[in-house]
């Protein structure tokens, strides 16, 4: 734990550093590609459900199984480059068979493999060594101490009295005993410090003192007697001294194993309690986790009745929006059809008033006719008239013959001039009257050719009209659904920021609280490193105390070698629940991915 760190901020500043890119790269998506996006997913997500449900009609497959194999179905089609609409069923059953078969195998694979484990899971089952035990090797830079002899010896005594159950206490006494024996000389606490860096000078010796005859050979002879009685006497409290130690240790060391004992079995009684807490917290775990499934199929049971009730009232507006298209394409062709029976309509009348033009211009000239005839009967009348009144004028006036002839010459100019004149008059009356006719008639024409065009572009207008209040609804229509697809980019858009800034936020708290706790343990490993290399006696105690010291200093190595056992068994338990945990992540994860 304590060689990790650098690593993990390494990460999480390269993870800052891409979780910026991604939100600048998100910050430069622009709405199109957003839209075409989701547009795509719409379009795949359509597909899918289309294949989810041939799979249940055609195949007989279970909503779930559907589910489940539509993805893996469309994927397999995509890489064989078959079109999703026109595969056949024997195709579709082809390929199903042929993922079920696929898929039995893998599992099949699975169930082998988790029977048979791998020499990796058995490397990861071996104890590693102890980190304390490394960062002493690191800081002896090659030299290993006193401690680490005595500590591996310790171990090697452990892993032998492992191996011989039977002989592992007789051999473990016999070895303190005779090491207690063997060393019997005083040892300072620098000869120990020198002793634990490889160094040591040689036990301190007196001086040999000059032999020679006389009294002063008496003098230090007696004052020798006198100093190896004091040195008997001296040997002789020190061993009561020592006796009474040794007991005070024995007393202070059965009263620490005892200690030490009880300290294991409550070690013991709480590694229970704790397994017994992580097989609740496993059955919490999956109870959890079937409800979250449960959870989950009732979310997805709900999204389909939402999809399908989505997808009958898209229906539904699809028939209404068809039944207004084929209204108005009715409405349309009852407008043509009025238009053209309209335009028949005037079209006959217009005949009708022609003909009956010309039935009046007929008539007119039938009338004239019969007005010149009268007119040329009424001459012819009053010529015979005439013709009579001269007759009778020329049996009464013979005489004036030639007189009466002449006036009756000038008198006959005069009628003819006059007649001519009432007949030019009225022929210019006629021609008159003829292109009065006609000048009203082509007046009638133009207002009717003109009234024609006005109606004709009037309902041009009015189709218009229409057509752009049709184009106008589906502007409005289509930027609505501009509007919503962009609202939900945007909120796709806000999801995701917000998601990668608390993920950001909760890595800045995760590295803040390793780093808290990375410093809080160096400084624990350094205090400990202090107080274990004070020295808590004196020189003379240590002196006094060497085999007892060492004697301890054996006792704690094992109990040391031991506490390192329940360590390693603790990391190994946290390893295998670690790995557990991350099992069920990725389990949790392929399954989101499935649904």
């Amino acid at each position: 734990m304590i060689g990790k760190p650098a690593p993990r901020a390494m990460s999480s500043r390269t993870s800052d550093v891409q979780s910026l890119a991604s939100m600048s790269t998100v910050r430069t998506v622009d709405r199109e590609r957003l839209r075409d996006k989701a547009r795509q997913l719409q379009m795949k997500e359509n597909l899918r459900l289309a294949m989810c449900a041939r799979l249940q009609q055609k195949l007989r497959k279970s909503p779930k199984v559907a589910e489940e194999m539509a993805s893996e179905v469309l994927r397999v089609m995509k890489q064989r480059g078959l079109p999703a609409a026109d595969v056949s069923d024997a195709a579709l059953a082809e390929i199903v068979n042929e993922l079920t078969t696929h898929r039995q195998e893998q599992i099949s694979l699975a169930a082998h493999t988790t029977r048979r484990p791998s020499p990796h899971n058995q490397e990861q089952l071996e104890p590693t060594p102890p980190a304390n035990l490394r960062l002493a090797q690191e800081r002896a830079s090659g030299r290993r101490s006193s401690k680490s002899k005595e500590r591996s010896t310790n171990n090697s005594v452990r892993h032998a009295r492992v191996g011989s159950h039977g002989r592992g206490g007789s051999t473990t006494g016999a070895t303190t005993s005779r090491s207690v024996e063997d060393d019997d000389r005083y040892v300072t606490e620098t000869q120990l410090q020198q002793k634990s860096v490889g160094f040591s000078l040689p036990p301190r010796v007196s001086p040999k003192k000059e032999r020679g005859n006389g009294i002063w050979e008496e003098i230090v002879q007696f004052s020798s007697v006198e100093e190896k009685m004091d040195a008997e006497r001296a040997k002789e409290r020190k061993l009561r001294e020592r006796r009474d130690y040794t007991s005070k240790l024995q007393d202070q060391v059965s009263h620490k194993r005892s200690a030490k004992q009880q300290e294991r079995e409550s070690s013991a009684e709480f590694h229970r309690q704790t397994l017994e807490r992580i097989r609740q917290a496993d059955d919490e775990e999956r109870h959890e986790e079937e409800e979250r499934l449960a959870r989950e199929h009732n979310l997805i049971a709900i999204q389909t009745q939402q999809r399908l009730a989505k997808q009958a009232q898209y229906e539904r507006e699809r028939a209404i929006k068809k039944a207004q298209e084929q209204q108005a394409a009715e409405m349309l062709e009852r407008q043509r059809t009025d238009d053209l029976a309209r335009e028949k309509a005037r079209k006959e009348a217009e005949k009708r008033r022609v003909e009956q033009v010309f039935q009046d211009n007929e008539a007119q000239l039938e009338q004239k006719r019969q007005l010149q005839a009268r007119e040329r009967e009424l001459e012819l009348k009053l010529a015979e008239e005439y013709i009579a009144m001269e007759k009778r004028k020329d049996e009464a006036r013979r005489k004036q013959i030639e007189t009466m002839a002449e006036n009756i010459k000038k008198k006959m100019k005069i009628f003819d001039d006059t007649a001519k004149a009432s007949t030019d008059a009225k022929a210019r009356e006629e021609d008159e009257r003829v292109q009065r006719y006609r000048q009203e008639y082509t007046k009638k024409q133009v207002e009717d050719e003109h009234k024609r065009r006005a109606d004709a572009e009037a309902r041009s207008l009015a189709q218009q009209d229409y057509l752009r209040i049709q184009m106008q609804e589906k502007r409005e229509r289509e930027e609505a659904l501009k509007r919503d697809m962009n609202k939900q980019a945007d909120l796709w858009k806000q999801d995701r920021v917000d998601a990668e800034r608390r993920e950001k936020l909760a890595r800045q708290q995760r590295t803040i609280r390793n780093r808290s706790q990375q410093d809080v343990l160096l400084q624990q490993i350094r205090e400990r490193e202090q107080r274990s290399l004070q020295a808590d006696q004196t020189h003379l105690e240590v002196q006094l105390n060497a085999r007892l010291l060492q004697k301890i200093h054996k006792q704690a190595g094992t109990a040391q070698s031991q506490a390192e056992d329940v360590v390693s068994e603790t990391q190994n338990r946290y390893r295998e629940l670690q790995e557990q945990e991350q099992a069920l992540q990725h389990r949790q994860s392929q399954r989101a991915i499935k649904f």
